[in-house]
């Protein structure tokens, strides 16, 4: 229901512009915690291979996969992160480089965002905005959690089970593949 009432309102040319800055300072974010952790693993260096936001996350989720106390379901978890990402990174990447227009709710028409990549033109409203944004939100913990906690402590999300499985998918939205 909650969806459909949203789909009803009215939303301001000042509500989608808001969206776009939400957007981009999102993955800001999501950027920054990823390469603080890829330079902490490589002694306060960025690696050259690491630079630009898809790059981060691909070097990030390598970090994890070879740390000295990785795990199978650390590797899981930053590989299904990474994954999910892609959408979003897909919507920034085409606003960023092909922004082609921003509107209002008119009529029966949504709030949107348009771009133009490749020869292909492609938009997203405010409405499916906001579920990403709520998502997006929490990357950055995650992307801490992945990087920096021991699955040693009793009653780590780290650690494979069913119980941290559904907890991941709740919490994080994180659809990890034959749960157990």
């Amino acid at each position: 229901m909650r969806n459909l009432e949203r789909a009803k309102e009215h939303v301001s040319f000042e509500q989608i512009r808001g969206s776009l800055g939400s957007l981009l300072l999102l993955w800001s974010r999501i950027e920054t915690a990823a390469r603080a952790e890829v330079t902490s693993a490589h002694d306060g260096q960025l690696p050259k291979s690491a630079y630009g936001i898809a790059a981060v996350l691909k070097a990030w989720e390598a970090t994890v996969s070879d740390a000295q106390n990785a795990s199978p379901m650390r590797t899981l978890l930053a590989t299904t992160l990474r994954n999910q990402l892609q959408y979003p990174l897909n919507i920034r990447n085409g606003v960023c480089h092909g922004l082609i227009g921003l509107s209002a709710t008119m009529e029966n028409q949504p709030a949107t965002l348009a771009w133009e990549l490749n020869e292909e033109t492609r938009s997203i409203t405010w409405q499916e905005l906001q579920d990403i944004f709520a998502w997006l939100s929490k990357v950055p913990s995650a992307i801490g959690m992945f990087s920096n906690h021991s699955q040693k402590i009793i009653g780590s999300r780290l650690i494979d089970s069913f119980e941290n499985r559904i907890w991941w998918r709740s919490e994080y939205g994180l659809e990890l593949l034959g749960a157990k």
